[in-house]
């Protein structure tokens, strides 16, 4: 998670994470959705590129998820994009 904020004014926080194929990337946005609703009462303002599911954008107002598969990560370079974002939080998942 990357903080944005002063940056840019189109969000405060990316989330960003790495799925390996499109299906993954369907579920895990899918569930983003499901949790923003669930724990945060917030539904997103749009959802682009689900049907494809190389890159899935999911635009909660102040936090923009980015689901990507590897070759779609590495093509858009976005964490070079936003080297001068304060890293808020990394992990791996197994």
């Amino acid at each position: 998670m990357l903080e944005v904020a002063g940056l840019t004014i189109v969000a405060d926080y990316f989330v960003i994470c790495t799925v390996g194929s499109a299906t993954q990337a369907r579920a895990v946005a899918d569930e983003v959705r499901n949790e923003m609703k669930a724990q945060a009462g917030r539904s997103p303002i749009g959802i682009e590129g689900r049907e494809e599911g190389w890159w899935v954008l999911g635009d909660f107002g102040d936090v923009i998820v980015h689901v990507f598969q590897e070759d779609a990560r590495q093509y858009y370079a976005i964490d070079q994009t936003w080297a001068d974002a304060q890293v808020v939080e990394e992990s791996e998942a197994a």
